[in-house]
């Protein structure tokens, strides 16, 4: 009894030491995850995405938003947007658009369930092998988009925060293969695009 004691407590001890870390959520966005609520006839350019959130470098600040700039201008096409999209450094015509995203907030933070040690060890590991939740994902991902014209007049703007929890098991998808915020990311920038977009069909 001692020995089995013993081990469960040295599996949920290494367990516990590979479970906590924090870092920025940057993606990949992927495919949308719906179409848009209002297409708008103008024709759009997506300006190169500004990472305000705190705790970054310089470095990665410009990292992470070249990855976005590239990733959003087939996001916004795909979703229906806009009914066409330009590429700097092609000249905006007199209704065309640009889209400027500032994201604020990109924490994501994994760490132990609060109950998971305590009911690992009561359970000899029985908490573990019937999927009781190990580690807690959580998110803090916030962001600003402003629609402006070619002369930089501002047409149309949102602000979305999106805090976000779940608990993560052994058997989970997002245990073996985590998507960092993702989807996330992928649903705030939507949001975004979501408000915004119906802000300017009432211009």
């Amino acid at each position: 009894m001692f020995r089995t004691l013993l081990r469960a407590t040295a599996l949920v001890a290494t367990l516990a030491m590979t479970g906590c870390v924090s870092y920025n959520v940057t993606g990949p966005l992927g495919a949308p995850l719906h179409s848009a609520p209002v297409s708008s006839p103008r024709t759009a350019q997506i300006a190169d995405v500004q990472v305000s959130a705190p705790g970054i470098d310089e470095a990665n600040r410009t990292a992470i938003g070249r990855s976005l700039t590239a990733q959003l201008t087939p996001y916004v096409k795909s979703a229906g947007y806009f009914q066409q999209l330009s590429e700097f450094p092609t000249r905006l015509g007199e209704n065309d658009v640009v889209l400027k995203f500032n994201m604020t907030s990109l924490k994501g933070h994994r760490g132990p369930h609060p109950g998971y040690v305590p009911g690992a060890l009561l359970t000899l590991t029985l908490w573990i092998w019937v999927n009781g939740p190990i580690y807690v994902d959580s998110f803090d991902l916030a962001g600003d988009l402003s629609i402006v014209d070619r002369d930089g007049k501002e047409l149309a703007s949102a602000r979305e925060q999106l805090k976000f929890e779940r608990n993560v098991g052994l058997y989970g998808r997002e245990y073996w293969a985590p998507t960092q915020g993702a989807k996330q990311l992928n649903e705030l920038v939507g949001k975004l695009l979501d408000t915004a977009t119906a802000r300017l069909a009432q211009h």
